[in-house]
């Protein structure tokens, strides 16, 4: 489907449908941004704010693609049958597909777990990229799990007074148990791959230059001594990080939908 600078369809990834979105500038062709989606529901929060950013970037000429990995949003498959491996695949299909249409990926946006995902990406394919934007980027897919388990374990306190803990919840995903965790069938098996990767390890120094943007409640904040030795780690390794601070919600947590023109000008 084609309309308005919007073009979708959905892609044969091994043989089941990836759904991929383009919006692009007034131009026949050009270069564009690859946009790496959070993980489970953070993907559907930041839906508002990756549409507003496809917007501004057009208006400077690029192009934006998107893509609902499988398992999620309007592709085929299974949240619990997910896999990284299968993901990055679906990521350079579309970046194959986009090309074909001339619009070639120059550079990628990874938001909160897609700048895992997409630092793995780069070093997998071998992308010859101009830059990358990360958003709040996870550095450890170990933390990040944690962090969508106590969701989980914080209901169950809710729930039943006293609930599950993080610890025996982790002991069932590596026993090869499927759990429920916000409407997601957290896998064993995609728990483990996550959980193996970490940004530091994906980085090299011949990773495109990093725009690296967090959101604050207040912007003259100093650092958070997690994020500085995130940042010094990657500069070790030789990358070159550019860091901001924007003020703002956090759009992939809030209850409500929210957006942030600061951070996407800041892109």
């Amino acid at each position: 489907m084609i309309a308005d600078g919007l073009r979708a369809e959905f892609l044969d990834a091994a043989g089941s449908r990836l759904f991929a979105l383009l919006r692009t500038p007034d131009l026949a062709t050009g270069e564009c941004t690859l946009v790496v989606p959070p993980f489970a529901e953070e993907m559907n929060k930041s839906r508002r704010i990756v549409s507003d950013f496809a917007r501004h970037s057009c208006s400077e000429g690029r192009g934006v693609l998107c893509v609902d990995l499988a398992g999620t949003g309007d592709s085929d498959g299974e949240f619990a049958e997910a896999r990284v491996e299968r993901w990055i695949d679906d990521l350079a299909a579309a970046v194959v597909w986009s090309a074909s249409l001339g619009w070639r990926v120059t550079s990628v946006l990874g938001i909160r777990f897609g700048a895992l995902l997409a630092a793995t990406l780069v070093r997998r394919q071998a992308l010859e990229l101009s830059h990358a934007i990360f958003w709040q980027p996870a550095v450890s897919g170990a933390r990040l799990i944690d962090q969508f388990l106590r969701i989980r374990v914080m209901a169950s306190r809710m729930e039943q007074g006293s609930g599950e803990s993080a610890a025996e919840l982790r002991a069932r995903l590596k026993a090869g148990d499927t759990l429920e965790v916000a409407g997601y069938a957290l896998s064993g098996a995609l728990c483990a791959d996550i959980d193996a990767l970490n940004l530091h390890t994906e980085l090299t120094a011949s990773f495109p230059p990093i725009r690296w943007l967090e959101v604050v409640t207040d912007a003259a904040a100093p650092v958070t001594p997690g994020t500085q030795r995130a940042l010094e780690q990657a500069r070790a390794i030789g990358c070159r990080v550019d860091h901001a601070q924007v003020q703002g919600e956090p759009f992939w947590m809030a209850t409500e939908i929210v957006t942030n023109p600061a951070l996407v000008v800041a892109s």
